[in-house]
């Protein structure tokens, strides 16, 4: 079931991508979605925000290890976690992925989603990166929860076993 959401997130960034590639003229006004947020086109040779501009490469390089590194981790311990943090993990690794596949086809990513209103103006991003945000804020999220002592208890004995 996971691989259903990693394989349906990667091809709906991978469409919408291609879509506004098609439809919507490079840095050209686009459509307004409403609620500040308006469908345009953009490149981004750089990471999140435009950091890191023409180092798509080694950044689609380090997307390719990290969505293994992902798919590894998943395929060995998918079972024994809970739902949330494998769902965290599949967007992170569906991001990863999608744009991967941009940075090593293209050269570029293509983002096309941009929040805009009055006093503030939030960079443009895509499918991918919203993935990429969501999991790793689940994640952290994650982190702030308490473990029920017995299951703690449980997965102390667990590790002690294992070594």
């Amino acid at each position: 079931m996971i691989w259903l959401l990693a394989a349906v997130l990667i091809a709906a960034d991978q469409l919408a991508k291609l879509w506004v590639a098609t439809n919507i003229p490079l840095g050209g006004p686009g459509f307004i979605l409403g609620l500040g947020f308006h469908l345009t086109h953009t490149q981004n040779t750089g990471a999140a925000f435009g950091i890191l501009q023409s180092f798509a490469l080694p950044l689609g390089i380090f997307s390719a290890v990290v969505a293994v590194a992902i798919l590894v981790y998943l395929k060995r311990h998918a079972s024994n976690l809970p739902v949330w943090q494998a769902g965290a993990l599949v967007l992170i690794f569906s991001g990863a992925v999608g744009n991967m596949i941009d940075r090593l086809r293209l050269g570029y990513v293509v983002d096309l989603i941009h929040f805009s209103v009055p006093g503030f103006d939030f960079p443009v991003f895509n499918i991918a990166d919203a993935c990429v945000v969501i999991g790793a804020g689940l994640l952290i999220l994650a982190g702030f929860r308490k473990t029920p002592q017995a299951s703690r208890g449980q997965t102390e004995l667990k590790g002690s076993s294992d070594s």
